[in-house]
């Protein structure tokens, strides 16, 4: 079912197939298209390059770990869940950390590279596996699917939370008034205020290959949480370059 979520999907009209994007995405520029920095381009990647990518993996799971121990108080967890892996940034640390971590993207490209850090505990597929993990993380990664189809994948990441266990997740649900004609905004916050785009241009033609960035509605995405029994939850704001959201932390 899931697999069928994530591919079957046209490439025009209101709903965009964002797994043809990162497909190419994948093949081209694995690890630009995570970390959008142009070190981080295939024809710059040397190995401190590489090293430099891998490293912000570790300062973020790190950062992550942290903030929920803080948040939510002792926190073990022994199994994790790293959707939209890419090629394994926030995996692999979570694999040093858990003893277990699997990580699920859409594109082979991208799971190709990940596969070659291949240590024991770490897996990667390209579906959401059955089961529940003591952590599910997804950072980065919502805001480029289309939230007709985020909120079902959100709905069944949490659904893969162990009891005790705890999510941290990503979404984007505004921007500044710079970005309001860009693809995906459905809020604007500037000094006038909080209101909604005029200007939902989400059937504009948009070349193959390109990262888009989606808003979520938030009251949604909170719904969705509550329904999966995590009823207490913390978001820290995120800004990336005028396109606003939060990493939010829960416990089941």
């Amino acid at each position: 079912m899931l697999k069928r979520l994530l591919s079957n999907f046209p490439s025009t009209g209101p709903v965009r197939d964002t797994d043809r994007d990162w497909t190419i995405i994948g093949e081209t520029e694995p690890y630009f298209g995570v970390l959008t920095a142009d070190r981080f381009k295939r024809a710059n990647l040397d190995e401190d390059a590489r090293a430099e990518f891998f490293r912000s993996g570790e300062g973020d799971i790190r950062g992550f770990y942290d903030r929920i121990r803080v948040l939510f108080g002792p926190f073990e967890p022994r199994c994790a869940l790293d959707f939209g892996c890419g090629v394994g940034r926030l995996t692999v640390p979570l694999a040093a950390l858990t003893g277990a971590a699997t990580g699920v993207d859409i594109s082979p490209g991208m799971l190709a590279e990940a596969r070659k850090h291949s240590q024991p505990g770490l897996t990667f597929q390209d579906t959401i596996p059955d089961g529940r993990f003591d952590w599910v993380v997804s950072a980065i990664v919502l805001q480029h699917i289309p939230p007709e189809r985020g909120y079902d994948i959100l709905e069944q990441l949490l659904d893969r939370v162990a009891p005790g266990g705890g999510a941290t997740i990503q979404i984007m649900f505004g921007r500044t008034a710079h970005h309001e004609k860009s693809v995906g905004a459905r809020l604007v916050i500037d000094r006038e205020g909080v209101r909604p785009s005029t200007d939902r241009q989400r059937r504009r033609q948009v070349p193959k290959g390109m990262m888009i960035m989606h808003d979520y509605d938030l009251s949604r995405v909170v719904g969705l949480f509550y329904r999966a029994g995590m009823t207490t939850l913390t978001l820290d704001h995120i800004d990336h370059g005028g396109i606003i959201g939060a990493t939010i932390y829960a416990r089941k």
